[in-house]
């Protein structure tokens, strides 16, 4: 079963990611009290693997602090590409998957030399928030499968 691994929550730009055992996700917002998180956006909330970090981790021959990718939210056993496009429950929220998110040269500075490369097209997605509420680390994360919600 896929789960959220770490949430993390940038207060100001360019400023430290908070690593969080929980979080409240506004509908068509996105974290309160990150800077990113607005209406109107698709990037409300974005998503990456820990099975990407391990890998670019070990390409690099480091470990990937929590935080460092910049993404708010770490999944574990579902790989995020394929899901563009669709709906995702994660614990109370209900997500659209609006694209990839692909890495950046922030990348260089925040994991390493080479952490962009290293994550190769395993940067992440992005999400509109269509469902809010709280999210906590150990929720588990779906494709829906309801009629009406793909």
């Amino acid at each position: 079963m896929a789960e959220v691994v770490s949430i993390h929550r940038v207060a100001v730009k360019n400023g430290p990611a908070e690593q969080l055992s929980e979080a409240r996700i506004r509908a068509q917002h996105g974290i309160e009290g990150d800077w990113r998180s607005r209406a109107g956006n698709n990037r409300q909330l974005t998503l990456i693997e820990e099975e990407a970090l391990h890998a670019a981790g070990g390409a690099l021959g480091i470990t990937i602090p929590p935080g460092a990718s910049r993404r708010q939210v770490i999944v574990r056993g579902l790989p995020l590409n394929p899901t563009v496009g669709t709906t995702l429950h994660m614990g109370e929220l209900v997500l659209e998957i609006t694209g990839l998110c692909d890495p950046c040269d922030n990348m260089e500075r925040t994991i390493a030399p080479g952490g962009r490369a290293a994550l190769g097209q395993h940067g992440g997605v992005c999400a509109r928030v269509l469902r809010g509420g709280v999210l906590r680390v150990g929720a588990a994360v779906s494709v829906a499968e309801t009629a009406g919600i793909r």
